[in-house]
């Protein structure tokens, strides 16, 4: 489905260890909420996406402050979920090979969260639920680390990913303001690709600002005699420089896949340390 110049693939033998328990976590509380909506079930009131879905007004008058995660692993329909957790493993697998696992479950719970504060402005007496604004996400963060590279929309055209996130935001935000009462959780979606955002620019620094302070605090070392010099290793740090200096102006799809096995392999050196 998509042509890339990275090494990673998302669709790699090995699922990534956080994307895999996401999908196992929805997965097993969808199965649940089908098992609370038998009948015998309802004559208690035990309905799950009134207790773990997101209500905004009982957040603050009930203080169900639980809510603001528990309703992103709700859904309200098998292909609600199949496509939330579709996009999720699609777009996310890479992100997660290149942040690990650690890092990129945070920023899908960032986003995740930033999906439930817009929803206090826009739908403050209405249940939400579902992933969809943490799967978008992570959907932006794939069009801004990889924006070059080329989805095929419905298997058939090929577009950028920075223009097919472009193009989304566009639209959520149309629809939120145009069709409010859709029954769509827009503000969700929105919430979640800005939150994203927010954090990919101010929040954190970017997975390559950390490799390339990693890798210049090493050339320290060796400069100051604390490691041994290895035959041709000057050689190897100009040629890193290189490549950091073409993320930093072109980004990281633009690497060939050589120059993406240095770079990994010079990580991977680092984090030994």
């Amino acid at each position: 489905m998509m042509r890339s110049t990275w090494t990673q693939d998302p669709t790699g033998k090995t699922l990534p260890e956080a994307i895999k328990w996401l999908l196992i976590v929805n997965g097993a509380v969808f199965l649940l909420q089908n098992v609370l909506a038998v009948p015998v079930f309802q004559t208690f009131g035990l309905r799950l996406e009134e207790i773990l879905g997101l209500r905004p007004a009982w957040v603050v008058e009930r203080l169900w402050v639980w809510q603001f995660l528990t309703y992103m692993f709700l859904h309200g329909g098998f292909f609600h979920l199949l496509f939330n957790m579709f996009v999720l493993w699609m777009f996310g697998a890479q992100i997660e090979r290149l942040w690990g696992p650690t890092r990129f479950l945070h920023y899908y719970l960032v986003c995740g969260l930033g999906a439930a504060a817009l929803s206090f402005v826009f739908n403050y007496n209405s249940i939400i639920i579902g992933a969809s604004g943490a799967v978008l996400g992570v959907l932006l963060a794939f069009g801004m680390l990889f924006p070059n590279q080329y989805i095929y929309l419905w298997f058939l055209l090929p577009i950028r990913a920075k223009y097919l996130v472009a193009g989304l935001a566009g639209l959520e935000l149309l629809y939120l303001f145009s069709a409010p009462e859709s029954g769509i959780a827009r503000a969700a979606h929105v919430g979640g690709m800005l939150a994203g955002y927010v954090y990919l620019k101010w929040g954190d620094r970017s997975p390559v600002e950390r490799l390339a302070k990693r890798w210049r605090r090493r050339k320290l070392k060796l400069i100051d005699g604390d490691a041994p010099r290895v035959p041709g290793s000057r050689r190897v740090e100009t040629e890193i420089d290189r490549i950091l200096d073409k993320i930093s102006e072109h980004g990281l799809d633009s690497l060939t896949n050589e120059e993406a096995r240095i770079l990994d392999e010079a990580s991977r050196g680092n984090k030994r340390e």
